[in-house]
């Protein structure tokens, strides 16, 4: 392994990172509309996207600033989150008072564990189907937890200076030991259910943190800075896509394995055709609305399929698709960015101190 820890990469604005997000949302979409049955293993490219992106970030603040500031960390992270899940929980209100087109719980309990950020482990437990639109909403759930433990965690370490190889040693240790329990969380909780388990979601989370540690410092085996390696690792995860005889687990424990190198790979080995397709501007600009996208399309094609039964998923799926995208748009265009750019009081006045001086000769 090449090693690069005097000078650890930043991590900057990546397009090809943006276009994964593009794919991993699309594949969900098209498991939702009836067109994709391995499709939710877009999901678990999100969870190793955002472990490596987190943990990444918070190494690279606490670099320049020799610190980690959980009150910024966490307005960001609610800026990010809040409006569009707000937005979704709004319409989900009205439309169960309005004209109560979904059957689930009732609405006190759906807004309550979904504002709650728990309906990973509602789901977990068998109660997927008592929440209906609103389900998508238990990876959310995911990731908040991780993002309330994770953050803590990175900051004692680095605090008590362990070194990145003990970081990625604690890591691995972690992430063997939940994948080692859900078995026995199993057959403890008999309505546990394998696909939703917040264990191995939260193994896939840190998988990508450790692959944050290992790209930071120059820990990347050289095939993974071979161009080649993109596409063999593309074609391996189609083959778990669409291979209808693997197990379920394998299908989205493997998506998350093959994804985290994946994300190693296009950062390290250059502008490949794998990384120039990425980083295309259609799928840039779904993977910018990609989490609009992921909460309403499901509410959207129960509310087709509600008011225009009977048809096929070949009727639906372009509508679904269709409406989501420009609904996506319009939260992300109307609501979410405009939330983002907002600066806290204080901010503006940050920048401008931490600004190095300007030359007097420049104009």
């Amino acid at each position: 392994m090449a090693s690069n820890a005097v000078t650890p990469p930043r991590l900057g604005r990546r397009p090809v990172l943006d276009g994964m997000r593009g794919i991993a949302v699309l594949l969900v979409v098209l498991m939702h509309t009836g067109l994709l049955a391995h499709g939710y293993v877009g999901v678990d490219v999100f969870f190793g996207l955002s472990g490596f992106l987190i943990t990444t970030l918070l190494y690279e603040e606490w670099e320049g600033t020799g610190t980690i500031s959980f009150r910024r960390f966490y307005e960001r992270r609610a800026r990010r989150l809040l409006p569009a899940l707000f937005l979704l929980v709004g319409a989900f209100t009205v439309l169960y008072l309005a004209v109560h087109p979904f059957i689930v719980w009732p609405l006190g309990h759906c807004l309550f564990t979904t504002l709650l950020f728990a309906n990973n482990w509602v789901v977990g437990l068998g109660h997927e189907h008592d929440l209906g639109v609103l389900s998508p909403t238990w990876s959310l759930a995911q990731e908040e937890q991780f993002y309330l433990i994770w953050p803590l965690l990175l900051w004692l370490m680095l605090r008590w200076r362990l070194r990145p190889l003990a970081v990625l040693v604690l890591l691995a240790l972690a992430i063997v030991a939940l994948v080692e329990a859900v078995p026995h969380v199993e057959h403890a909780l008999p309505a546990y259910s394998p696909y939703f388990s917040p264990l191995d979601r939260s193994a896939e989370l840190l998988l990508g943190c450790a692959g944050a540690v290992m790209w930071r410092n120059g820990w990347v085996p050289r095939v993974l800075r071979w161009r080649l390696t993109a596409g063999v690792l593309v074609c391996a995860f189609v083959f778990v896509l669409v291979d209808p005889q693997l197990p379920l687990r394998w299908v989205y424990l493997g998506s998350a394995v093959i994804a985290v190198p994946l994300i190693v790979n296009l950062l390290s080995a250059g502008d490949g055709v794998i990384a120039r397709v990425l980083a295309c501007a259609p799928l840039r600009y779904i993977g910018r609305i990609s989490y609009a996208l992921y909460l309403c399309n499901l509410m959207i094609q129960s509310l087709l399929m509600h008011y225009v039964p009977g048809r096929s998923q070949y009727f639906y799926a372009p509508i679904v698709i269709a409406t989501s995208v420009l609904v996506a748009g319009a939260s992300w265009h109307f609501v979410e960015s405009r939330v983002l750019g907002r600066r806290a009081p204080g901010a503006l006045a940050e920048r401008l101190r931490l600004r190095p001086p300007r030359p007097q000769h420049a104009r």
